[in-house]
């Protein structure tokens, strides 16, 4: 059955979603991963020397390739800035092809870095010797990569307002204006954007909450068409009221978080701490159905909906957390959405001893309803916890979402020491290490301090001041057909043998050809640097701008693997 859902306010805004899979249905094609799967408490080896960014080194305990993407000098006029992964599990740092992805810096700064599946090499974009060391987005919030089209990323524009939402194309290296919040409510000055998310239907659904001026002081909630903003919904959690009509059930909290699930038809309200204790006393979450407009409370204990958690198509998994003293943290929940108040455990049987303080990240980004990508997660203990040692503690496991008693993959020890750095019995959550997957399920970003070996960052929080740095690992997928994955490499050769002189302050322009790359190019500067003013665009391959000294400039390009040097000689 097809699912009419109406996100505008005229009955001839009508969209259609693509069929929900049950909670227990598994597409034709779900991955599998070559990696440990036993239940073995294994201890920490030596701690492996990370390299520089770009290094890459064998985990000694799973085995699993890893590669560093940050270090001290990511941002030259910056120095030993941390960088990390999304603090939110709901936010998608990777691009639908995987050939983009960014971090965050401890400033806030968005890095985007071009990426090849094929040699899990990353560049930073439109390198620069000097200053932020390449692009950065201008997105004051972390910002979240669009599930539909490839090289799109959405985000609240920095400068301004600090009310509006941007989105950036990689291909066109240029930004579009989406919508202004004050045009959606009125009195919003002195408020800012709370957060982003997408969907990956056949009609893109972007939401954004707004309306506070500082974290866990928002109530506006707005949904919305990215190719017809006008078409929208906007829910106001105070006043317990949708597109002006009082809803179902009352509402009245503040937001701390919003999520939107892949479908695109359920939107996910969680209040914040405060309205969930007295006199409010809200439950964890609340579930809204775009298509019936019906919000469904999901108590804690009853739902066992407290955790981390992430989202498929209709489905939602999360930590099981929180509901009594039997609980263990080292085992999920697995819920329809159609059915919210139903759900079953992910594995079993739990492992043994039991593990109540353990805390997790998951991410969860398969872009197709018909590929039932494992879900990611990342665990650590919480605070001064001391039972015994056991398998997961500290790891980067993947865990089956399809079947009764899934799988776990043991992946790698994300190596950070998370405990806060003057007061072990809490948590530095910056420490954290919030793995985020790719579409594919093929690669895993991830956090980690290393054990606070990277030095320190002169801008860390209290707490906190330990180096953090962004690293990588590859998900081996022997024998299974990635989805959507990049295409078999074809030999790769480029054929520009020399370019056209240019001169001073003259608009230049020429183009690099290469013959065998299959899918979307990544043109970089591999060594040495263009002439200053002059830009090499990363997907068309074309060198453009206006040189801006006279002097003869060597550098090396690389495309899909394969690189040349070339000497331009400016007039």
């Amino acid at each position: 059955m097809r699912l009419p859902l109406r996100l505008g306010l005229t009955p001839a805004l009508l969209f259609v979603l693509s069929p929900i899979a049950p909670v227990g249905a598994q597409g034709p094609a779900a991955t599998h991963y070559e990696a440990v799967t036993d239940r073995g408490a294994r201890a920490k080896p030596a701690l492996p020397a990370p390299g520089i960014a770009g290094s890459s080194f064998i985990d000694p305990a799973f085995g699993t390739r890893v590669w560093r993407i940050s270090d001290a000098a990511t941002r030259p006029a910056r120095p030993d800035r941390s960088y990390r992964t999304p603090s939110g599990s709901h936010q998608n740092a990777w691009s639908l092809s995987g050939r983009d992805f960014f971090v965050v810096s401890t400033d806030g700064t968005v890095v985007p870095f071009s990426f090849d599946p094929q040699t899990g090499r990353a560049s930073r974009i439109a390198p620069s010797p000097s200053d932020e060391g390449g692009l950065v987005l201008r997105f004051y919030i972390e910002p979240h990569f669009s599930y539909r089209h490839d090289g799109v990323i959405y985000g609240a524009a920095s400068g301004g307002s600090l009310r509006t939402i941007d989105q950036y194309n990689f291909a066109t290296a240029a930004y579009t204006r989406l919508i202004d919040l004050d045009t959606v409510a009125g009195g919003l000055a002195g408020t800012y954007v709370g957060g982003i998310g997408s969907s990956a239907g056949p009609s893109e659904r972007l939401m954004t909450f707004f309306g506070g001026s500082s974290q866990d002081r928002h109530f506006y909630l707005l949904v919305f068409d990215p190719a017809n903003p006008s078409s929208r919904r906007l829910l106001n959690t105070r006043t317990s009221s949708l597109d002006g009509r009082s809803t179902n059930l009352r509402l009245d909290f503040l937001l701390h978080a919003a999520a939107i699930d892949r479908s695109g038809r359920y939107v996910t309200l969680y209040p914040t701490s405060a309205d969930r204790a007295a006199p409010r006393q809200a439950a964890p979450n609340y579930l809204w159905d775009l298509a019936t407009d019906v919000f469904t409370e999901l108590p804690g204990i009853a739902a066992r909906s407290n955790g981390h958690d992430a989202y498929g198509y209709g489905v939602r998994v999360n930590q099981d957390c929180c509901t009594s003293t039997s609980w263990d943290a080292a085992q999920w929940q697995v819920r329809a959405l159609a059915s919210p108040l139903v759900t079953r455990d992910v594995i079993s049987p739990v492992l043994s001893p039991r593990q109540v303080y353990l805390a997790d990240h998951p991410s969860w980004h398969n872009a197709r309803p018909d590929v039932w990508t494992p879900f990611i997660s990342a665990l650590y203990r919480y605070g001064g916890n001391t039972v015994e040692w056991r398998a997961w503690d500290d790891e980067i496991v993947a865990v089956q979402t399809g079947d009764p008693g899934g799988e776990v993959w043991r992946l790698a020890h994300h190596r950070s020491d998370v405990r806060h750095d003057t007061d072990s019995s809490r948590i530095s959550f910056w420490y954290t290490p919030r793995p985020n997957v790719s579409p594919d399920g093929r690669w895993v970003l991830f956090t980690s301090n290393w054990e606070k070996t990277l030095g320190n960052d002169p801008g860390g929080d209290q707490g906190g001041g330990a180096r953090q740095d962004v690293f990588l690992l590859r998900l081996n997928t022997s024998g299974v057909t990635p989805v959507p994955g990049p295409d078999p490499i074809a030999t790769v050769a480029i054929t520009t043998s020399t370019l056209p002189d240019a001169r001073v302050r003259r608009v230049y322009s020429a183009r690099l050809s290469a013959t065998g790359i299959s899918g979307e190019p990544n043109w970089r500067v591999a060594t040495g640097a263009l002439p200053p003013g002059i830009v090499l665009h990363p997907r068309t391959g074309a060198l453009g701008g206006a040189p801006r000294e006279a002097g003869t400039f060597t550098f090396t390009v690389a495309v899909a693997g394969a690189s040349r040097t070339f000497s331009l000689t400016v007039r």
